[in-house]
């Protein structure tokens, strides 16, 4: 198994299903191969590399129809950027309220992804 593998299989993928909705903050970009990868008809994958506000409002669509018959059951949403560490920050994070719902990785206190 090479390292994206892992990463895919093994990191990602357990906490996704846990969780159901999961943020991926990435400031580096290292991980957004893997985590496009992972989308099927059960997981809908929303990059915001392109426009935050257009990926927030796919992300709020596809939340709002996580587990509905022929919609996805869990929801990946890509941040090339870093976690918001402070109450400021998190006022203005386009999926504050993504992560908030569910979990994000990575998570504060823990080590990175």
């Amino acid at each position: 198994m090479n390292i994206s593998a892992f990463i895919r299989n093994e990191v990602v993928r357990p906490r996704l299903t846990k969780a159901s909705v999961l943020a991926v903050y990435d400031p580096d970009r290292r991980y957004r191969d893997i985590c496009l990868s992972l989308a099927d008809p059960d997981l809908a994958v929303v990059d915001t590399s392109e426009s935050s506000i257009e990926a927030r409002e796919a992300a709020m669509r596809a939340l709002a129809t996580l587990g509905r018959p022929g919609c996805p059951k869990e929801l990946l949403v890509y941040v090339p950027a870093r976690a918001p560490l402070t109450d400021e920050a998190r006022q203005t994070d386009p999926v504050r309220g993504l992560c908030r719902l569910r979990r994000q990785l990575p998570r504060r206190g823990r080590r990175r992804l």
